[in-house]
Order: structure tokens, then C-alpha cells, then sequence
């Protein structure tokens, strides 16, 4: 038998990418542990073949991942063209912190398996793409020069955090951060007692 590479079938891939979809969509709405049937019921395939795809629901979540990391890193390339560097910024920062409130549980999820060998090529892209923001920003004098791209990337998690899930709320914090990022006119900084 001869080793010819297995074709991949058309009605595979569309399954794949509809059970992705759905799973992203439902990850976003109710967590990481939603039961990978409903999954399935929603993506309108049968269990079978959502194991067939995915080996488990750390493999599902380690996918959408993948796919939705991959889609944020690349968009911020499209943003940097921005006349409105901080605008840009803020609609980049936005998505992130979507990003991360749609995998609530996911933490634990890690925690109970194995370490997530991806994590670090896929906050490499995360970290890239914001410095990408960043450094236009600042060449443009739109943010301090003294904000690192560590500073954007902790405050946009501390916002997820604090936001719960309201959209509402992350955006009211994400703009009192973005005036916090303003360049400094007149102000002094505080120091710490």
C-alpha cells in the first residue's frame, strides 16, 4: 500500500467549519463547557462527526481558538493603515477584550488537562499585532511613548475581567483607558505614597 495523501472530502471541511462557527458562537455566549452535543445539534451535525473532527473538547476549543486569535492578529495589519491611529487602537482593543471574555472557563478547562501548547505562539501574534497599533500610535503622538504594548495587553485582560460579559461595561473602561493613554499635556504623574 502506498503512503498517497488522504483526500480531504468537501462535505468534511464545510462540517469543520460549521461546527467551529457554532462552537466559537456558543464559547462566546454560555463558556468553554458547553456540552459538545448541543454543539453538534446547533452546527446541525450529528456527535459522531464532531468527534470525527475533534478529538475532545479541549481540541474543539484549542481550534477556535487558533482560528479566532489568527483572525484578530490579522486584522490589526488592516487597522494599522488607519488615519486614526488610537481610534484604530480602541477597535482593535475592543475585539481583544471580546476575544478574551468569549472563553470564560477557560482557565479551568487548561488547568484540568494539559498545558496548552499553542498559548504561546498565540499570544506572540496577539503581542505583535498590538505592538503593530501601538508603535503607530505613538509615532503619530496619539499615545504616551512610555505605554508598552505589556501595559495594553494587562489592562485589555483586567478590563475582561472586570466587564463580566457586558459589552456595555468593557466599553465605558475601554475609553476611560484610552484617555488614559493620552500623551501627557499639562499633567504630572502621580506618584505612589
Amino acid at each position: 500500500m502506498t503512503g498517497k495523501p488522504r483526500r480531504v472530502r468537501a462535505d468534511g471541511v464545510i462540517n469543520r467549519d460549521r461546527i467551529m462557527s457554532t462552537a466559537a458562537r456558543m464559547f462566546a455566549e454560555r463558556g468553554v463547557d458547553v456540552p459538545l452535543d448541543e454543539i453538534a445539534v446547533a452546527a446541525g451535525v450529528g456527535s459522531a462527526t464532531l468527534h470525527r473532527h475533534f478529538t475532545g473538547r479541549l481540541d474543539l476549543v484549542h481550534s477556535v481558538l487558533d482560528v479566532e486569535a489568527g483572525r484578530l492578529a490579522a486584522c490589526a495589519g488592516e487597522l494599522a493603515c488607519s488615519s486614526d491611529p488610537a481610534g484604530a487602537l480602541a477597535d482593535w482593543l475592543h475585539r481583544l477584550i471580546a476575544f478574551t471574555a468569549s472563553f470564560r472557563g477557560l482557565a479551568v478547562l487548561l488547568g484540568a488537562h494539559q498545558a496548552d501548547t499553542t498559548l504561546e505562539e498565540r499570544h506572540r501574534a496577539l503581542y505583535d499585532a498590538a505592538q503593530l497599533l501601538l508603535h503607530h500610535c505613538q509615532a503619530q503622538g496619539a499615545v504616551d511613548a512610555d505605554v508598552t504594548v505589556g501595559d495594553l495587553l494587562k489592562l485589555a485582560n483586567a478590563i475582561s475581567i472586570a466587564s463580566a460579559g457586558s459589552a456595555e461595561t468593557a466599553h465605558r473602561l475601554l475609553n476611560i483607558m484610552m484617555n488614559g493613554l493620552l500623551p501627557p499635556t499639562h499633567a504630572t504623574a502621580v506618584s505612589p505614597s
